[in-house]
């Protein structure tokens, strides 16, 4: 149980798209937008990595902290309401939350082992939501990857290339994804999602 408060600096987060997005409806939009786009701001995520297979002890710091488990299985994520843990790789995660206290502090609290490392990308990665009946069709448009219903499941995630651009993409929902970017491409992508969006027709949020 964590009974310390973790509050963040009064300096606020900048956005990559500060002043780039523009809201409305666009593209082929007779009737209800196939596709609803918006950033994901501000978020912390943090990198978690150990150097070995994580133990036990370690696990459960992790599923009291969060109240769920650390997902092992690659190219999973597991959430709460507001929490997200992504895998990333072999005993590497990134854990993505709103911004609304010190992750990273938090964490080092309470892990008391030596053999991991924990990184702030919070600053270094941006995030785009895509929502809407047609998400996986615009999707198919910018990386090889299956993501058919049946294969490409709920809390499935994966590491590729978007629109020729590195991504990490999670599904959240039947057709609600999570793409995550390296902070310098965040507009580039921006623009290639709204260009592959308006054959669908698509609403900025």
């Amino acid at each position: 149980m964590v009974d310390k408060d973790y509050n963040l600096p009064s300096i606020k987060r900048q956005s990559a798209l500060d002043g780039q997005i523009e809201s409305g409806r666009f593209g082929n939009c007779k009737t209800e937008p196939g596709i609803f786009i918006e950033e994901n701001h501000p978020l912390s995520i943090v990198q978690l990595e150990t150097r070995e297979p994580p133990q036990k002890d370690f696990l459960n710091v992790i599923q009291n902290l969060f109240n769920f488990d650390v997902p092992l299985a690659p190219n999973t994520s597991k959430a709460s309401d507001k929490t997200r843990i992504i895998w990333t790789g072999p005993n590497r995660w990134l854990i993505v939350e709103p911004e609304t206290r010190d992750l990273t502090s938090l964490i080092k609290s309470q892990i008391k082992e030596t053999s991991f490392s924990i990184v702030d990308l919070s600053h270094a990665r941006s995030s785009i939501g895509i929502d809407g009946f047609m998400t996986r069709d615009l999707l198919l448009k910018g990386a090889a990857i299956d993501f058919h219903p049946e294969v490409f499941l709920v809390d499935h995630c994966v590491q590729t290339t978007f629109f020729n651009l590195s991504a990490l993409i999670c599904c959240l929902d039947e057709n609600r994804f999570n793409i995550f970017i390296a902070r310098g491409f965040a507009l580039d992508l921006w623009q290639k999602v709204q260009e592959a969006a308006e054959e669908f027709g698509y609403e900025t949020l």
